[in-house]
This record gives C-alpha cells, sequence and structure tokens, in this order.
C-alpha cells in the first residue's frame, strides 16, 4: 500500500497540463479578473532574478488568498497546492464537501454537493492548468517529491507561491494561523543542491481593501543551523504578515 501511494504521488505530480486544462484555466481567468482587481502595496519590495527565484509566503483568509492570487499575483508563480485539490475529481468533491460546503449550512444540501461538485472539477483543470505542484503534508516520504520538484522548478527561474497556514487554525479571515514548518525544508533542500540561500517574501491578501501588500525579503541563513533558520523564520514571516494585518504579534524568547 505504501508504495501504491508512492506510485501515484509521482504520478501526480508529474501531471502535465494538457490543451483542456489549459484552456478551462484560461476561461475561468479572464471571466473572473476583470471583478478581481487589486492594489500592490510596496510592490518594490519585489526584486525577481531568475537565477534565484523568490519563494512567496501568502495568507490563506480561508479560499481568499489563493483564489485572489491565482487571478491577480503581480509575479508569475507557481503555487504549492494541497495535493487533495488535484487528484481525481471525486476525491476533489469529496475533501471539498466535507472541510468547506458541508459547513454552508444555510444552504440547501442538494446545492452544498452541487457547488462541491463544481468547484472540484474547476479545482482539477485549473490547478493542473495553473503547473502548481502537490504538497503532501501527511506523509515525509511523499513530501520529499513536492519538495524535488520545487527545486526543479526554482532551477528554471520560476517563483513558488506557498500558503503555509496550518489547516487546524481554520484559515482565519482577517489574522494569520499558525505556520506548517514544512516549507523552511525547501530552503536547506535550495541551499543542498545549488549553494544558493533561498529568498522568502512574505505578502498579505486583504480581503476588505483588495491590496496585496509585500513585505521585506528573508534570506535563509545555512551557517545558523537548519533548527534556528527554521524557527526565526516561521516567526518573522509570520509577524511580518501580522503586522500587514494590522495585528500586532505576540512577543516570545
Amino acid at each position: 500500500m505504501s508504495e501504491e501511494r508512492t506510485n501515484r504521488a509521482d504520478s501526480l505530480i508529474e501531471k502535465k497540463a494538457g490543451l483542456k486544462e489549459k484552456i478551462v484555466t484560461r476561461v475561468v481567468v479572464g471571466i473572473l479578473r476583470p471583478f478581481n482587481r487589486h492594489k500592490m502595496v510596496n510592490l518594490d519590495h519585489v526584486h525577481t532574478d531568475t537565477d534565484n527565484p523568490i519563494v512567496f509566503l501568502g495568507n490563506h483568509a480561508e479560499i481568499y488568498g489563493p483564489i485572489a492570487s491565482a487571478l491577480c499575483f503581480p509575479v508569475p508563480v507557481r503555487f504549492w497546492v494541497i495535493y487533495k485539490m488535484m487528484g481525481r475529481r471525486q476525491d476533489v468533491k469529496q475533501y471539498l464537501y466535507e472541510n468547506t460546503f458541508s459547513k454552508k449550512t444555510f444552504l440547501p444540501v442538494f446545492v452544498r454537493k452541487l457547488l462541491a461538485w463544481l468547484m472540484g472539477w474547476l479545482s482539477v483543470n485549473v490547478m493542473c492548468g495553473l503547473n502548481s505542484i502537490p504538497v503532501y503534508r501527511d506523509s515525509p516520504m511523499k513530501l520529499r517529491t513536492t519538495l524535488r520538484k520545487s527545486v526543479e522548478a526554482m532551477e528554471n527561474g520560476d517563483n513558488l507561491m506557498i500558503f503555509p497556514e496550518h489547516p487546524d487554525g481554520k484559515y482565519e479571515k482577517g489574522g494569520v494561523s499558525e505556520f506548517s514548518p514544512g516549507f523552511v525544508m525547501l530552503a536547506e533542500a535550495w541551499w543542498k543542491k545549488t549553494g544558493k540561500k533561498m529568498r522568502i517574501m512574505p505578502v498579505y491578501a486583504n480581503r476588505e481593501e483588495r491590496t496585496f501588500t509585500f513585505g521585506d525579503e528573508i534570506v535563509y541563513a545555512p551557517e545558523n543551523g537548519y533548527a534556528s533558520e527554521q524557527k526565526r523564520i516561521l516567526k518573522e514571516s509570520r509577524d511580518q504578515i501580522l503586522r500587514m494585518a494590522g495585528i500586532e504579534p505576540d512577543e516570545e524568547e
């Protein structure tokens, strides 16, 4: 069973966008983008470099952050997306229903199921059309596949967009949930493969003001040791996003 799951992970992460996925993505983005204009704040903080791309860290704000980023982000990026949103359509539908639409109790059950089916179909096609990278949080072995594909993307000059909030935090609307530490593993993998120090930039999507605010660049410092850098980057990046959201972070030792 373990080998079967690993093979499925490899198959999903190597999946290429076909004509259908590309057409669906272009149509969806083309229809929705005019209704999702956003103002860019501190865009001058962004200095792109194909030799050492940027890894952006965004806030979820439920589903607002990822959708707004897919439609309006001013820099080309490839997204980290939970693999459950990129698998078989039936599995995605079930995942969306259980985690999102089953909680919309003000809607009739048949409407919730219809929305889950529609969003599942769109997710499978659009996530593939955007050339997203599936993320496997539930298995260290499968997470290596995500890291390998991410390093390959960065070697090709691709910037990445990661939403690091832990799903147990329910993706707060205005605030920012605690971060999962897995994305820092990418910095270490990038350093070991290329000898380059990964650049990280927090960015905050504000639903009410329709803005993207860019923070200050954080650079991974491998000479400090992985454990120390993981702690520093998790705190500094989340603190930046909290301040951009108008929330003063808790002081910790």
